[in-house]
């Protein structure tokens, strides 16, 4: 090779490897600033890339020099073949990374790697003791070499073009790749045809200032993708941004805001055309939290808002406005058949059964419905007023309510209510009267019924009737009942201590009976003041008793096991069926005063509870009579062998300590 073609290729050798580093600092200073991965990978393959340059050079310059020199020509030729396929390594890494935006793992990099460099140790110990050209050497460490690095180079610029979304700089970073490869590939053919020679060498020569081109277009092209990626990173992330600002990040529905603001534009644009408003809120979806997980929670709350978006009704807006409360907007509601339709419907998809891995969980559902432009002119007051209607449905347990004129001013008389009964309840305003219940064969007072009465602070002693509604349309049984149900227990154990071992019974509302978690209570309370199961009487309605009879026959077994006696009291004012009364292992019923009142001048009255008394005889079962008042309601049960009564005959309703004294006292009691 003549000295002008040497020079002439050492400088290129130069500004090839000069040009390669330079955009490997500048791609590993843009890598530390946004930490993308693919542009470490690209910045690793131009360094690989100059390295190569620069023993290739040296390798070249060593080519013709004596022996002495070997160790160190040999080890520029490893150097030159190992970076070389290093260099296409780590362009098809980046690449990868960039198209599909997921890190390649570090261990199957240096695996590669490993490969690679097995592969160039073998092309040049297999001709290390050779002092002349050797065809084969040839064929294996340049022909090999380029075909190997242009295919890899194919290979990227494919991969480019395969992305769905191109842009000019990105198809510009793909032909420049492509043409870099295809530069390989030919001298890697020439090189067969034209063998040694100057010939060869000059087209090297211009190869090189060919992959200078495609070099320095590559890198201005890279800088320039970094760019339009990360603005356009930049954009989804202000889209993603303004779409969690308006959206709820759980189901995608709108949240609070976003829908006020929607709603105020549809009601300008709708003009006086109706719309309905409806908030629906899960029922017991706590609860249901609490047993199945947060993530089947979740789970329910995507498939609710599902459900809605497939709905027939087509709502304008669907918003979550809160945990588990929705807010619908429905147009072309006009006529009142059209809403108890859309209602029914919302309702039919909220009772669909929610699938699990291995059961089925059913749902119900509260709503609240206001309407514009009947109760409101704009989103705000009407979203208020829908929320209204929705609390109250949760307060009355009912289906659906729709606002009326006046509901804040009940609202705002429930809410005050609710602050004092929580109060009440916190500072212990509620207290226990206790009415006895008669035995009719033994002529003894055998147990006490717990009665709640509400101590107010100014307005006095309460009677149940001026406080329990609220407490059931508040949400409150539960809490309450449990207040209760320890202040009994409590009783029963200064009771105890006193050896007075008669049991109480204590009235449960059909919501706590229903909960999970009532056994476990009972069990610490009966621990914690160390009373006897037997010491203490459950009594439920019927209602609740039928309302899923095989959770609560369960139940009721389970509470006698513990030695817990389950009365049923009303009775005859519910679904009064005889199939019930046979599986419900119940120990005692109580037949509602209602039956007694009239019994002594109403034939069927009396026929009514004679026939209960037999029935409850029949069923095993012991019977008690409510609101015996008179005498000769009296003597009328216990010739109809009654086994006990209660009323006002007896006693009322006393405090503890009153209760206490009748008990001292039999001859006070009817006898």
């Amino acid at each position: 090779m003549s000295t002008e073609l040497i020079l002439a290729r050492l400088s290129l050798f130069i500004i090839q490897a000069g040009l390669a580093f330079v955009l490997s600092l500048v791609l590993w200073h843009f890598y530390r600033i946004y930490q993308r991965h693919y542009l470490k990978s690209w910045s690793v393959a131009f360094l690989v890339f100059a390295a190569y340059v620069i023993c290739l050079a040296g390798y070249s310059m060593l080519g013709g020099s004596p022996d002495a020199w070997r160790p160190l020509w040999l080890t520029f030729e490893f150097s030159y073949i190992f970076s070389c396929y290093a260099f296409a390594i780590w362009v098809l890494v980046g690449v990868r990374e960039a198209v599909t935006s997921e890190r390649i793992p570090s261990r199957i990099i240096n695996q590669l790697l490993w490969l690679v460099g097995i592969i160039a140790l073998f092309s040049v110990a297999v001709f290390a003791a050779d002092s002349e050209i050797n065809p084969w050497k040839r064929y294996l460490q340049v022909n090999l070499r380029l075909l190997f690095i242009g295919s890899a180079l194919l290979v990227a610029g494919v991969w480019l073009f395969s992305l769905q979304n191109k842009i000019f700089v990105t198809k510009l970073v793909a032909s420049s790749i492509l043409l870099w490869g295809t530069l390989f590939v030919l001298v890697a053919l020439l090189s067969v045809w034209l063998g040694q020679g100057e010939t060869l060498d000059r087209v090297v020569i211009v190869n090189k200032h060919l992959e200078l081109f495609c070099q320095t277009i590559l890198g201005l092209g890279l800088i320039i993708w970094l760019q339009e990626d990360e603005r356009t990173a930049n954009m989804q992330l202000t889209a993603k941004t303004q779409y969690l600002d308006s959206h709820d990040h759980l189901t995608g529905a709108l949240n609070r805001d976003a829908l006020l603001q929607e709603l105020n534009q549809l009601m300008q644009q709708q003009d006086d055309e109706p719309l309905l408003l409806v908030m629906v809120g899960l029922d017991r979806f706590k609860t249901i939290n609490e047993s199945v997980g947060l993530k089947q929670g979740d789970r329910i709350l995507r498939e609710v808002t599902r459900r809605f978006e497939a709905s027939i009704l087509k709502p304008k807006f669907i918003a979550r406005t809160g945990g588990d409360i929705f807010a619908l907007v429905l147009a072309d509601i006009k006529t009142e058949k059209q809403r108890q339709f859309s209602l029914q419907h919302i309702e039919q998809q909220i009772e669909k059964p929610f699938s699990f891995d291995s059961s089925l969980l059913k749902l119900t559902a509260s709503m609240g419905v206001a309407m514009s432009p009947g109760h409101a002119n704009n989103a705000e007051s009407l979203l208020q007023k829908a929320n209204i209607a929705f609390h109250q449905a949760k307060r009355q347990q009912q289906r659906w309510v729709q606002y009326h004129s006046g509901m804040e001013e009940e609202s705002a008389r429930l809410l005050l209510l609710e602050r004092e009964l929580l109060a009440a309840i916190e500072q212990d305003q509620f207290v226990l009267y206790f009415q006895p219940q008669f035995n009719l064969r033994e002529q003894r007072i055998d147990a006490f019924e717990a009665l709640v009465r509400w101590q107010h602070p100014q307005r006095g002693l309460q009677m149940p009737a001026q406080f329990l509604p609220a407490v059931a349309q508040l949400g409150l049984s539960q809490r309450l009942d449990l207040a209760i149900l320890e202040k009994a227990v409590a009783t029963l154990g200064r009771w105890r201590s006193q050896n007075i071992q008669t049991p109480v019974a204590v009235n449960m509302s059909p919501i706590h009976f229903e909960q999970e978690g009532l056994k476990q209570n009972i069990q610490q309370l009966l621990q914690k003041y160390q009373v006897p199961s037997t010491m203490l009487e459950l009594e439920i309605t019927e209602n609740t008793a039928m309302g899923d009879m095989e959770k609560g026959r369960n139940f009721v077994t389970e509470l006698q096991q513990m030695g817990i006696r389950v009365s049923i009291d009303d009775f005859g004012t519910g679904y009064s069926s005889l199939g019930y009364l046979r599986k419900m292992p119940i120990d005692k019923i109580k037949i509602d005063r209602s039956f007694i009142t009239d019994m002594a001048s109403s034939d069927s009255d009396m026929m009514i509870v004679k026939t209960m008394i037999t029935l409850a005889h029949g069923l095993g079962k012991r019977i008690l009579a409510e609101g015996v008042e008179d005498e000769n309601q009296f003597g009328l049960l216990r010739h109809m062998a009654c086994d006990a009564v209660q009323g006002y005959l007896i006693a009322k309703p006393l405090p503890e300590l009153q209760a206490l004294a009748l008990l001292h006292k039999p001859e006070s009691v009817k006898n």
